[in-house]
């Protein structure tokens, strides 16, 4: 009965979610709830170079992290694969483990991870929204919204001077909560060229990762390490 409901109710949201103005009004209204509930997220992240001629193809590096996102500054991580097991960030400060306890760094950034809300932050910027149908999350049945971004998108988002590569393509996937315009899940892919490793036959860099967020409005703490 219930699988039945819900291709009813996904039936009934389809004909009237379709439209780039209803897609970016959602966008919009779910970074702003998340901007101001705490939530459990994990993410997992690759980063790949490869190559036709490349020797094994070329190679590649994975992170995995869960911790507790708690607005509007406050992220904890345990993590997997990033050379450091356990990340504290508050406000503009970051803690770091890197197997002698939590001390207080700087200069080490994780991907999207300069800041605590860095992530849904990086949802933001120049592109058109898309419908792209109806997902699941975790049990959750989403709205998913997608963003085709070019360089001059990915560079807005990067709030950075550091330059990207005009023949650089990413692709943004963010899954709101079809009932509570929550952000679930959201997923980044981009594709680059690179000329960096001349006569090593890697052409291409990859990098993605994908966020999931769960038990949204828990009563989660993020302290300062002792």
């Amino acid at each position: 009965m219930r699988p039945l409901i819900a291709c009813i109710v996904a039936a009934l949201v389809l004909s009237g979610c379709q439209s780039a103005s209803d897609a970016g009004k959602r966008l919009d209204e779910a970074v702003a709830r998340m901007e101001r509930t705490a939530a459990r997220l994990e993410l997992n992240a690759v980063a790949e170079m490869k190559g036709s001629t490349a020797l094994g193809g070329g190679f590649a590096q994975t992170i995995r992290a869960v911790g507790e996102l708690v607005p509007p500054d406050r992220l904890h991580l345990l993590l997997e694969g990033a050379g450091v097991d356990e990340l504290v960030l508050i406000g503009h400060r970051m803690w770091a483990d890197g197997g002698d306890g939590l001390r207080l760094a700087s200069g080490i950034r994780l991907g999207p991870l300069r800041e605590a809300q860095a992530p849904v932050d990086f949802i933001r910027g120049p592109g058109t929204p898309e419908f792209d149908g109806l997902g699941l999350a975790r049990g959750v049945l989403t709205y998913r919204v997608r963003l085709r971004l070019d360089a001059f998108d990915l560079q807005e988002r990067m709030r950075s001077d550091q330059p990207v590569d005009p023949e650089t393509r990413g692709v943004l996937v963010v899954e709101i909560g079809l009932f509570d315009g929550l952000i679930r899940r959201q997923s980044l892919e981009v594709v680059e060229p690179t000329d960096a490793f001349s006569g090593s036959g890697l052409s291409t860099v990859r990098t993605a990762y994908t966020i999931e967020y769960w038990d949204h409005g828990s009563d989660l703490v993020v302290a300062e390490p002792h």
